[in-house]
This record gives structure tokens, C-alpha cells and sequence, in this order.
């Protein structure tokens, strides 16, 4: 799952976080089971947190785009990358935004919804549980 991942917090209390840089700058919080009520409340407080602080669009200007362009990306699990971009000059200002903002969120379908898993036992419970929906 894009820039979340499952850590245990205590003993036997688990938490989610959030870690992402944009323009250089870090932006990192944490999302406890037992405060937001369970796994699944959290992570979701988690992912909407995460969802109001990226677009995932960028604004680029070049020779051959002097109005510039709305540039939507997204990295893959396996390092590679997809991109959509919209210049304004062909949509306008609002509509290019808008298709890039539709673009990234349609390339975020792509990667795969699953935590990054930091500790050990997790990552092991975790193929255990897939292995059981498998079958």
C-alpha cells in the first residue's frame, strides 16, 4: 500500500503509519488500533490522511510546452513507473488538473493494496492469512 506500512507500537499494540516526502519535505503520522477502534478503523483514517495530502500531480513547463502540462505518476512495486500528462494548452488550466488528478488516481488502481510490513512477525502472519484466503 503507497507509503503505508504496519508497525508494532507496544507489546501487543499494533499501529499504522503514514510516511511520505513531497517537495522535499517529510510528512509522517501514526494511526493506533486502539485509539481508532480496530485494525481496519485505523488503517482507513490512515489511507484518508494519506489521500488529503497527495495529489500526485505535478505541474511541469517546457520549450515544447511553454503553458505547461498537469503530469500524473506513479511508481510500481518493481520500480517502474507510468505516467499521464494533460497540457494546458489542449484542456485549460482546470480541466488538465482535474485529468491528471483522474489519471493518478486510476494509476494508483494499479499498485498492489498491500502494507509494507517492518516487522518481522507481522510479514509472517500476514502470508499466513493470504495463503488461507487462497484457499
Amino acid at each position: 500500500m503507497y507509503a503505508i506500512g504496519r508497525l508494532k507500537q507496544a507489546k501487543s499494540a499494533w499501529q499504522w503509519r503514514v510516511t511520505l516526502r513531497r517537495r522535499g519535505k517529510l510528512y509522517a503520522k501514526t494511526f493506533p488500533d486502539l485509539k481508532h477502534g480496530g485494525t481496519k478503523k485505523a488503517l482507513a483514517a490512515a489511507r484518508a490522511w494519506r489521500d488529503r495530502r497527495i495529489a500526485g500531480v505535478h505541474f511541469l513547463k517546457t520549450r515544447r510546452q511553454p503553458l505547461g502540462y498537469w503530469h500524473a505518476k506513479v511508481k510500481l512495486p518493481g520500480g517502474r513507473k507510468i505516467h499521464r500528462s494533460f497540457s494546458v494548452r489542449w484542456f485549460g488550466e482546470r480541466q488538465a488538473f482535474r485529468l491528471a488528478v483522474a489519471a493518478r488516481a486510476e494509476l494508483l488502481l494499479r499498485v498492489e493494496n498491500r502494507p509494507y510490513l517492518y516487522d518481522r512477525t507481522a510479514r509472517k502472519f500476514a502470508a499466513l492469512q493470504r495463503r488461507g484466503d487462497e484457499s
